[in-house]
């Protein structure tokens, strides 16, 4: 082993600080989702605005909501088989529909019947 790494290593140390850079961007995604429900919040109890910008500060926080959800999958990042057995669970424990579970899983509701072994 000398100066130069090697190229396992080198793989490795990328795949950690590209890690590292997704769990920053969540922390920052959520950081700013709060805020802006924090402020959403506040803009409907009371502050005097019309029921029409009030629905549009809801659509605001909503759509903050989505953004900051689509950061949290990417920065979690099943791999496919983390992915097929999360949905058995999710599909086996009753509670959620394969849309739901497709929804949370960021894939199709076909491909979570294929994981859960139905046509």
């Amino acid at each position: 082993m000398g100066l130069v790494p090697e190229p396992a290593q080198s793989v490795e140390r990328m795949r950690l600080v590209r890690a590292a850079a997704r769990r920053r961007e969540a922390m920052t995604a959520l950081q700013i989702a709060e805020a802006t429900i924090r402020y959403a919040a506040s803009q409907l109890n009371g502050s005097g605005l019309s029921p029409g910008e009030k629905g549009l500060a809801v659509l605001e926080a909503a759509c903050e909501l989505v953004a900051t959800a689509e950061v949290l999958r990417r920065a979690v990042r099943l791999n496919t088989e983390e992915r097929r057995a999360m949905a058995r669970l999710l599909v086996g424990a009753g509670h959620l529909s394969a849309r739901q579970v497709a929804d949370r899983l960021g894939v199709s509701e076909r491909t979570v019947w294929r994981h859960c072994g139905k046509p």
